[in-house]
């Protein structure tokens, strides 16, 4: 009987582990996320990121709000026409999410952590990089801990043009 357990529990553990790899792996071909969005793939500190892209007005205004969840291999990349100090707020978010600032080489230069959706009836922060950017990723609060993301380190995406 401890046998059978013991066996049952090995497969049931090696089943999950296998799954949260294919969840690593192909989750970001998730057709659900965002469909009516162009979307690019990164790799993020050899993390495997889907990101939806916001590029028109209408886009980068509703971000990611009204969401109720966002995966870790899922994010929001936002598209400047030139660089600026572009701030971003929480107005209307269900989730917290870590905001990144690149400037127009990919470089991380600005980083803000576990920003919490505004309170109704009370004013909602804006979030503002100190340089110019040219794109924004929002993503999952944690990730930027959880993958060692810091000022300086380069994210590459590619865009269809």
């Amino acid at each position: 009987m401890v046998f059978t357990v013991l066996i049952f529990s090995l497969l049931s553990w090696r089943s999950y582990a296998l799954e949260m790899q294919i969840n690593n792996n192909t989750s970001a071909n998730n057709s659900d996320f965002f469909p009516q969005y162009q979307k690019t793939t990164t790799s993020i500190n050899g993390f495997k990121v889907l990101l939806a892209i916001a590029s028109t007005h209408e886009q980068k205004v509703k971000g990611l709000s009204g969401l109720e969840k966002l995966d870790e291999n899922e994010g929001m990349l936002f598209l400047f026409n030139e660089p600026s100090k572009q701030g971003f707020w929480m107005n209307e978010m269900n989730f917290p999410i870590d905001i990144i600032w690149l400037d127009s080489k990919g470089n991380v230069s600005h980083i803000e952590k576990s920003l919490q959706p505004c309170k109704p009836f009370i004013a909602c922060p804006v979030y503002n990089p100190q340089v110019d950017t040219l794109y924004v990723i929002e993503l999952k609060s944690g990730f930027s801990n959880d993958h060692s993301i810091e000022n300086g380190m380069i994210i590459n995406f590619s865009l269809a043009r």
